[in-house]
């Protein structure tokens, strides 16, 4: 479920004609009451007051205006205004409760003291409020700003509270990919540390057990040059910082990321994109799991495009 290049089609789509074929002669009052028994008087009226009522090409505007038999008519409902996302934001999937983006690198996912009118948290804001001025947008989780991919908002406090509440229990899996510095030793590991927070600088770093919070990481080779390499890394937990934090710590750093002492920036950004996430639906209980490709960037990097999800 998901791709990075499909936004909802199924919560918020332009309503689509629907036609009737007519077999004998009626008035508009008469076929409403064949076909549309359920809709009011007052209903029946806005239809005709808005020109939605159709004969081919002629707009049906009086309940006595006569449909002749074997003549199709057609409810062409007029277009509802849409919200233009930023092409830094897309939509995968959205219901009455959660709303799921793939965010770009260079996004934040909530405001900062700096930036406050570009963020994920904004931008989803303004996108309920333009359909509907009480809805409201809640933040699950983050991403930090320099890394792509998936993630989960809510719409309402107690589905937010439902969710970062029983995190470990609702999030099935969390996998990432990303661009590291230098080839691997091994094609698949794990790390397995403590991390902690510098109160001065804001950087993660590896701590002594029992200090901080642990972390762990398992991480997968899927391609490698002689100066980088491509890696599948799955969270087991989700602290802050915890993928750049590891690779440091075994010493790999992400491509282009400056804050924890790469060497080299590849492509102009942190190296990292959340490509996937499983987790079962706060309401409805439903195993929800969505994937994104591996940005086509990162491929470049490894001179061929037919690595696993490309």
């Amino acid at each position: 479920m998901g791709d990075e290049g499909k936004n909802s089609q199924t919560y918020r789509e332009q309503p689509k004609p629907v036609a009737y074929l007519v077999r004998q002669d009626s008035t508009v009052e008469e076929f409403f009451d064949r076909f549309m028994s359920g809709k009011s008087n007052t209903a029946r009226k806005q239809m005709l007051s808005k020109g939605v009522v159709f004969v081919g090409d002629r707009v049906l505007k009086r309940m006595d205006d006569v449909i002749v038999a074997g003549t199709v008519v057609t409810i062409k409902p007029k277009p509802v205004p849409t919200f233009e996302m930023p092409d830094s934001l897309k939509i995968v999937y959205e219901d009455d409760w959660l709303i799921v983006v793939n965010k770009a690198a260079g996004l934040l996912t909530i405001a900062t003291e700096t930036e406050k009118v570009h963020t994920a948290y904004s931008y989803l804001s303004d996108y309920l409020k333009f359909y509907h001025k009480n809805d409201r947008i809640f933040i699950v989780h983050r991403i930090d700003r320099g890394t792509s991919g998936l993630l989960v908002f809510a719409k309402s406090e107690s589905v937010q509270r439902a969710m970062r509440d029983n995190w470990n229990e609702t999030v099935i899996s969390r996998r990432y990919v990303a661009v590291v510095e230098g080839r691997m030793r091994y094609e698949a590991g794990t790390v397995d540390t403590w991390i902690n927070e510098d109160p001065k600088t804001l950087r993660m770093y590896v701590s002594r057990r029992g200090t901080g919070k642990r972390a762990v990481t398992h991480y997968r080779l899927l391609d490698e040059t002689a100066d980088y390499s491509l890696l599948e890394l799955e969270l087991e937990t989700g602290r802050k910082n915890q993928i750049r934090v590891h690779m440091r710590h075994i010493g790999h750093v992400l491509a282009g990321d400056s804050k924890y002492g790469a060497q080299t920036d590849p492509i102009g950004r942190l190296c990292l994109h959340a490509m996937q996430i499983e987790f079962r639906h706060p309401v409805t209980d439903k195993v929800m799991n969505f994937e994104t490709r591996i940005p086509i960037d990162f491929l470049r990097i490894f001179r061929r495009e037919g690595v696993r999800g490309e």
